[in-house]
């Protein structure tokens, strides 16, 4: 949660909040076993030995849990090296025929500091499966080796060499809570530098403002069972001493009136980072933008995989990709 030191506001005095009841029982159980109840608190930002432990056991946990899932989505991946990183290509098994020239480039979460090397293809493998596209996944730069602005320029360089083999029509891009802070970041600085834009963008819970200003991180912390009060330690490690409204940071500060694609975003009541999505929503509204906004029920940053919830959340946003990118 952001510290503040306003003294205008409402102080709640301790309470109960129950696992609500509008839910599936999938969720529920999800909610009532929280993921990161024992996680050792992130390093001192000077201890990089420290940052490197710390992010290698979260990598390996990662790394499981999505091998797991991503068995469910056969395809075979390939690599392509960029001038600072690897660009995963993976080809679904399930390839819709006649779409053979869609691609979706995913730009993976992880906090800024975790979900590259293997679980990048691995979300990958998912979002090939599940739209039946050609998918790219990036294996972007990150800290404490590679702090800001590394990522957004690889994803900048990634986003081109996509666009150069696929038309800008028939492109997408999707990116979850850092991801979906890079995928508007990235399409901006694209945009500016002449670029084409893609055909629309698909963002799960951005964390699109680093300053951590919205409502949610005071109304939901410690309410999230994925991220609880927040770890602010790993965006304080990925910004680098930079200004934190610097729109590269944090996209919600970027201009969208020159253009943008056509956008979805989604969040739950108890994500912390509910306010960013819905902030960016009325951002990219206020632009003259195509914009979507959807919320789930009770729902944190992260998705109950096996809940109901999340496989509506994932068709809503298979929908979005197939509408834009003209798949019937």
């Amino acid at each position: 949660m952001a510290d503040t030191e306003q003294t205008d506001g409402i102080l709640l005095s301790e309470r109960f909040i129950p696992t609500p009841t509008t839910i599936s029982p999938e969720a529920r159980a999800f909610l009532a076993n929280p993921m990161f109840k024992n996680a050792a608190a992130s390093p001192a930002q000077d201890d990089i030995a420290g940052w490197k432990r710390y992010i290698e056991a979260m990598e390996r946990g990662l790394t499981m849990a999505m091998q797991s899932r991503a068995s469910l989505y056969p395809g075979d991946v390939a690599k392509h090296h960029l001038s600072a990183c690897t660009l995963y290509e993976i080809t679904p098994h399930n390839l819709r025929a006649g779409y053979e020239d869609r691609a979706v480039l995913n730009l993976h979460g992880g906090a800024f500091i975790v979900g590259g090397g293997e679980a990048a293809a691995l979300a990958a493998l998912q979002l090939a499966g599940l739209t039946g596209l050609r998918c790219y996944s990036l294996d972007y730069r990150m800290p404490p080796d590679h702090p800001f602005s590394a990522a957004v320029d690889d994803s900048v360089e990634a986003l081109r060499f996509v666009l150069g083999r696929h038309r800008p029509q028939h492109v997408a891009v999707h990116g979850g809570s850092a991801g979906a802070n890079l995928v508007p970041a990235a399409v901006v600085v694209a945009r500016d530098a002449g670029l084409p834009l893609p055909a629309a963008c698909i963002l799960h819970s951005p964390a699109s403002d680093l300053t951590e200003a919205g409502d949610s991180f005071h109304t939901n912390d410690q309410l999230d069972v994925m991220l609880g009060g927040g770890d602010g330690g790993a965006m304080q490690l990925y910004a680098a001493g930079h200004d934190l409204t610097d729109p590269r940071l944090s996209p919600i500060f970027a201009d969208y009136t020159p253009g943008f694609p056509p956008t979805i975003l989604t969040s739950g009541t108890r994500d912390l980072l509910l306010s960013n999505t819905v902030l960016l929503h009325r951002k990219l509204r206020r632009a003259g933008i195509t914009a979507e906004l959807h919320i789930w029920e009770a729902m944190c940053h992260g998705l109950a995989h096996d809940a109901p919830e999340a496989q509506e959340l994932l068709g809503e946003q298979v929908q979005f990709i197939h509408k834009h990118l003209g798949v019937s």
